[in-house]
């Protein structure tokens, strides 16, 4: 099997579960705007910020080290397993500190008692979340991916449903919580069968050596994971305490259209990862050029998505959450903005991590979330939500920026000129067409956006065309 066709094949299945988690991701938050309200919506988003902000705790950057690791010594099982059951073992216990510190959080920001009751199971939900991961984090590290795939469908897709049907007879965060943590059981049960069927027992165990030693080469991880949380969900949780649920209902309708759409993103790289990692070791040269291959493909997508929301986003938001939820379209526009900077950011994290500098991407991130949580304490009580907005995209431009930095020896290789032409004129044109041409329907003129476009792309850069080509074909 080709390079080409091993990453493609790993991307499809990859595609298969995370384009699931993104459709719960995006269906959720629209499905409680339309059929409760922005306070729903913003309880909701709480709960799931504060969750985010824990996991880093509970997961302490474990699955990504795992993946890492087991992809480096697959030819050694007994090795693998010790890693997996060691880590399980580790999880387990700090998930159990993550979830009395997120306990204390919800008290020391005085929710009420219904919030209180939801933080309870989303942080019982956190727990079974972080063990479930590390078992699907053995799959990705064997490139076994269409179990990984499996895994993540069914914890996605059983909290999807189990809140359609939550929903409309009970329309209160608690009961949605409660949705939650049965997805995760559900996912955890199907993760332990299929690892059992295929490569033996689970057994997490008490191993104070190989404990000491996933704690010490996995501290840069969740150091980056941690702080990565901070710079993109701290503001959710300034916001609840600033303002009012409604408030971060609309900032959570904004990021719904634009920042979780890095889902495309993170699908190819989480893909790439363990090829990227076991490359490495062979042949240095690899990581600059698988790299920028892929990120010439996330730039064509990123870029036409970000100039289709900040041309359309009035019109789209109005269409998917309706008029109430008109106040979000600013934020949805400046944000739009930062898309394709958070699909190269993203790229350049797995060529560092798959390139052993864990640490100077943790220094970067570092950097970040102090300028993320500077700029909210500054902004978010004189803007209130576009405060928050203003503190993401300035945060997401000192990340690149710390990034390319430490990648310089790469960066030219990794972000050839020439890939920005054809995505940069295309951009220019969809704006310059909707100036002209505004009082053309909206679908219509949407239409002729996404060709002219493509069209302009492919006369611009042909061999990005041929790579998305050759991937479709080995795919």
């Amino acid at each position: 099997m080709n390079h080409i066709k091993r990453i493609a094949k790993n991307s499809v299945f990859q595609t298969v579960a995370y384009g699931i988690q993104s459709l719960t991701a995006f269906f959720i938050p629209v499905y409680l705007a339309r059929l409760a309200s922005a306070d729903l919506l913003g309880q909701y988003a709480t709960m799931i910020a504060l969750t985010g902000l824990f996991a880093s705790i509970a997961k302490f950057g474990l699955p990504s080290l795992l993946i890492r690791e087991i992809a480096r010594n697959r030819e050694n099982p007994e090795k693998v397993d010790n890693l997996v059951n060691a880590g399980m073992g580790l999880t387990t216990v700090l998930s159990t500190a993550a979830i009395g510190l997120m306990l204390i959080a919800c008290v020391l920001l005085n929710y009420p008692s219904v919030m209180f009751r939801a933080c309870v199971l989303a942080g019982l939900a956190l727990g079974i979340e972080a063990i479930t991961y590390m078992v699907e984090a053995s799959f990705r590290g064997r490139e076994m991916m269409e179990w990984s795939a499996v895994v993540i469908a069914v914890m996605e897709g059983a909290f999807l449903l189990l809140a359609l049907v939550t929903v409309p007879l009970q329309a209160a965060i608690d009961w949605l919580m409660i949705a939650y943590l049965a997805s995760r059981i559900i996912a955890l049960a199907v993760g332990i069968w299929i690892y059992q069927v295929r490569f033996g027992k689970l057994r997490p165990t008490l191993d104070k050596r190989l404990w000491s030693s996933l704690f010490k080469a996995s501290l840069p991880f969740a150091i980056t994971n941690g702080l990565s949380t901070v710079y993109v969900r701290i503001d959710v949780v300034f916001l609840s305490y600033l303002a009012s649920s409604a408030m971060v209902g609309l900032y959570e309708a904004a990021n719904n259209l634009t920042m979780r759409l890095n889902i495309v993103a993170r699908t190819v790289n989480i893909a790439l990862y363990p090829f990227l990692a076991s490359e490495f070791a062979k042949d240095e040269k690899s990581l600059q050029r698988y790299t920028g291959k892929t990120i010439r493909l996330l730039v064509l997508l990123g870029t036409l998505i970000a100039v289709m929301l900040w041309t359309f986003g009035d019109s789209i938001v109005v269409l998917v959450y309706g008029n109430k939820f008109v106040d979000a379209v600013q934020a949805v526009k400046w944000l739009a903005l930062i898309i394709p900077l958070r699909f190269i950011d993203t790229s350049l994290e797995v060529a560092l991590s798959a390139s052993n500098r864990e640490a100077k991407r943790a220094r970067a991130v570092l950097i970040a979330a102090v300028t993320n949580l500077l700029l909210n304490f500054i902004l978010i009580p004189t803007y209130q939500m576009m405060g928050a907005v203003y503190a993401t995209v300035l945060t997401e431009v000192v990340m690149c920026a710390m990034y390319v930095w430490i990648l310089r020896a790469e960066a030219q290789e990794m972000l050839a000129w020439q890939g920005f032409i054809g995505p940069g004129l295309g951009a220019a044109t969809i704006l310059a067409v909707s100036l002209l041409l505004n009082t053309v329907n909206i679908w219509l003129l949407g239409g002729m956006s996404i060709l002219l476009y493509s069209v302009i792309v492919v006369w611009m850069d042909r061999s990005s065309i041929e790579l998305f080509r050759q991937i479709t074909i080995n795919r």
